[in-house]
């Protein structure tokens, strides 16, 4: 695979994270094309590979996946060709976009195209998929999309969503974009790409360990249990946990004077929660937590 040379721009002079920053990668790979094995396309090639990168130097944990938006210029004269991973630091991905209108695994898929100057926005809130529908000879336009896959079982590369994807992933580090070709005759290129972090994509420090006198979340981000800790003696303690949107998905009652206790949140989805206790029917300073 080339090595690439790497352009990180930060669009505020002393990058203090009030306001959205923008880093960006203008530096275009070289082509990434298929070699025939027995075919032209899908698993009968071996794919293209390309890679680039992008140096976050923002500390934290992202906390609201919709803060975060992917900015992808890509050039490809057959986008069934085509595959894009998003690598985060910690070497997890998720496939932006892999081979569009491809239903079989040596189906080339469809023969729109990319170009680089229309961007492509991915965003946890974006809903609208890549029409690939359209005339095989059109481009397809710049627009707001979520990730979007052809049909076919190969290859399989890390379908999701942003919104289960990003939350309580480390921010800072070097975030890749990984282009695949999966089809031989037209290359495949990207063209640059970007990452806006919004104000608030992250957890801030002070909401990462002890919240208020009584009530202490001894580790955030969480995998499978709430580890806490209650300082004073209780009567009756319940915990509510509320979703982003508002609605309550846990109540958990605790024993009386129960010091160091954990309530299990496995069914969880991952994403951002406020978890609100009760103490002998008054209720206490809310605790925010992600859910990995």
């Amino acid at each position: 695979m080339k090595k690439l040379n790497i352009l990180v721009i930060c669009f505020t002079v002393m990058c203090s994270f009030t306001q959205a920053q923008t880093y960006q990668n203008n530096t275009p790979t070289a082509d990434a094309v298929a070699e025939t094995r027995i075919g032209g396309c899908g698993y009968n090639v071996q794919p293209g590979v390309q890679m680039t990168v992008i140096n976050i130097p923002i500390v934290g944990t992202i906390s609201d996946a919709s803060k975060i938006t992917i900015n992808l210029g890509l050039n490809s004269q057959w986008l069934g060709d085509v595959t894009v991973d998003l690598i985060n630091p910690e070497g997890q991905a998720i496939t932006l976009i892999r081979r569009l209108g491809a239903n079989l695994v040596t189906s080339c898929g469809d023969s729109s195209k990319f170009s680089g100057t229309n961007i492509l926005s991915f965003n946890s809130t974006h809903t609208t998929l890549i029409d690939f529908s359209i005339l095989s000879t059109a481009t397809i336009p710049a627009g707001n999309y979520a990730p979007t896959y052809g049909n076919a079982p190969y290859p399989t590369h890390n379908p999701g969503t942003l919104a289960a994807f990003l939350p309580g992933k480390k921010l800072d580090g070097e975030w890749r974009l990984i282009l695949y070709d999966y089809g031989t005759g037209e290359p495949s290129s990207i063209a640059s790409w970007q990452m806006i972090i919004g104000n608030g994509a992250t957890m801030k420090s002070n909401e990462a360990g002890v919240f208020g006198n009584e009530l202490s979340l001894k580790q955030n981000p969480v995998q499978d249990q709430l580890l806490l800790n209650m300082k004073d003696d209780f009567k009756s303690l319940s915990l509510g946990i509320y979703d982003a949107s508002g609605k309550m998905v846990k109540n958990e009652n605790i024993l009386r004077n129960s010091k160091d206790f954990q309530v299990d949140v496995r069914n969880l989805s991952p994403g951002m929660y406020l978890l609100v206790p009760t103490k002998d029917g008054e209720k206490k300073q809310s605790i925010k937590f992600i859910k990995k």
